[in-house]
């Protein structure tokens, strides 16, 4: 059989590199075939009037967008009630003459005025198409702050809500069981198992009751971290530091009082007593806090005796023993001795806590709540944990939350 094979000799490099210098030289003496590095420009050139184009093609795709969203941005009405609020502010940095100047004075000031005054736009460039509303703000000195609430109204659309109508509207009043009791006028949680959790920017609270007025009454949920003596002063019948227990000349009165403005009640305290912000000091009202005696025999539990006698324009207070024995729905709790009061009690907690009453048996005794549930009664100088009392301005608008204590009512 016979084989051919094509041989190839493989070029030496000299001979490459005489060739590659022929070419150079054929192409240098006027050649019209293009060089390499022409054609390499003229790809770059091409590639670069493409991404010009293409370029130029989504920047003004986005700036489309842009106008699109500027001529027409949607709000939800939570920022929409947040956006009359700021401008508000902004609307009386400028005019400080028309704020309010005494305590619970009220001013109400129109969305169409901020409109005129460029603080801002109309309601319906917030809104979508067909949604028509209105908005007033009103503005309440407390203390220090100024509370601002504003108001919107866009039909069936929407309305803002007041956390007070928010808690009875949320929960069935009922005659029996857990739940929201109509008691004198008002409206207070009884049982074990309610849902009455509230978070304020600091710490969080379990509402006790609602008001004739629509105040919502807080109880600080765990109690502040440090014991205090109710009344620790020299009393002249005990013979000893026994206390006096007259609530408005009290240590329990002046230490929430500190509390409140946040001063530090022990040099080495630097976190735990600042329960409130500012934010949420400008959602209280003063209240006057029902302070009268009463025997530990008494069988009432609506304050007609605690609220005998009165600490006038308190902002923070304590719970009344009357408040304690109306949150238990055990028929048997019926007085301060009554052990049954610690069942089906959602005020109940594992330490000792003060209340506001004291024992009109003598001059020295105030009620406690041990850790049990169990009211008794103690010397004012002993030490027990203190569960602060606030009132939330009716006006006060309700933001998100359930109540449980996994998702507790907010504030705006």
């Amino acid at each position: 059989m016979n084989t051919n094979f094509n041989i190839v000799k493989k070029p030496k490099k000299e001979d490459v590199e005489i060739e590659e210098d022929e070419e150079e030289i054929e192409l240098d003496d006027g050649d019209d075939k293009p060089s390499k590095s022409s054609s390499n420009d003229l790809r770059k050139r091409m590639f670069l009037v493409m991404g010009f184009i293409v370029g130029g093609t989504i920047l003004l795709l986005f700036i489309l967008y842009l106008c699109s969203l500027l001529m027409h941005k949607t709000y939800d009405y939570a920022d929409i009630e947040n956006l009359m609020e700021s401008s508000a502010k902004k609307y009386f940095k400028d005019n400080p003459n028309y704020l309010p100047t005494e305590e619970g004075n009220i001013v109400e000031l129109d969305v169409n005025n901020l409109v005129a005054g460029s603080y801002m736009k109309n309601l319906s460039e917030y809104t979508g198409e067909g949604v028509t509303c209105s908005g007033t703000i009103q503005v309440e000195k407390s203390g220090s702050e100024y509370l601002y609430t504003p108001y919107l109204n866009c039909g069936d659309q929407y309305y803002t809500e007041e956390l007070y109508k928010k808690i009875v509207n949320d929960n069935n009043v009922v005659t029996s069981g857990y739940g929201l009791y109509s008691h004198n006028g008002s409206y207070a949680y009884r049982g074990e198992e309610v849902n009455n959790y509230v978070k304020l920017d600091n710490s969080l609270w379990r509402i006790v009751k609602v008001t004739s007025n629509n105040n919502v009454v807080l109880i600080h949920n765990d109690g502040l971290p440090y014991t205090q003596p109710w009344d620790d002063r020299y009393n002249e019948s005990r013979f000893y530091a026994a206390g006096i227990n007259s609530y408005g000349a009290s240590r329990i009165k002046e230490y929430l009082n500190k509390v409140y403005k946040n001063s530090k009640t022990k040099k080495e305290d630097e976190k735990d007593e600042n329960i409130l912000s500012n934010s949420d000091k400008a959602k209280l009202v003063s209240y006057n806090l029902c302070t009268a005696k009463r025997a530990a025999n008494s069988t009432t539990s609506d304050n007609t005796e605690e609220c005998q006698e009165n600490t006038a324009n308190q902002k923070l207070g304590l719970l009344t023993l009357s408040d304690y024995i109306y949150a238990s729905i055990d028929p048997n709790c019926k007085t301060a001795i009554s052990k049954s009061c610690q069942n089906y009690n959602y005020l109940s907690i594992d330490n000792d806590w003060w209340l506001a009453t004291a024992n009109s048996a003598d001059n020295s005794t105030v009620y406690k709540v041990d850790g049990t549930g169990v009211v008794s009664s103690e010397n004012a100088s002993n030490y027990c944990i203190v569960r602060p009392v606030v009132y939330l301005n009716s006006k006060i608008l309700y933001k998100g939350g359930e109540g449980t204590l996994e998702k507790p009512y907010t504030v705006k």
